[in-house]
């Protein structure tokens, strides 16, 4: 089991701070994420940066990066403004 948390627009989106889900990779807890949260979820996730542990999932294996029991996932939003 994993911890998710999600950070700005889309946690406010989802109404929730964090959730826990079963998955062995990224792209399995993306996959579970938009299974749960639908249209909303899918239609952040291009725009969303993923760190597991702290590390940027684009520094590791990206989607295929491994994930095990306890690690914590975030999603995380780009802030723009002026």
């Amino acid at each position: 089991m994993i911890t998710v948390k999600f950070t700005s627009k889309l946690r406010v989106d989802l109404g929730r701070e964090n959730d826990r889900v079963e998955a062995k990779s990224v792209a399995e807890a993306v996959s579970e994420l938009e299974r749960r949260y639908g249209d909303v979820f899918k239609s952040w996730i291009p725009y969303c940066q993923v760190f597991i542990n702290g590390m940027s999932a684009a520094n590791l294996d990206g989607p295929a990066t491994t994930l095990a029991d306890g690690d914590e996932v975030l999603f995380l939003l780009p802030v723009a403004g002026g």
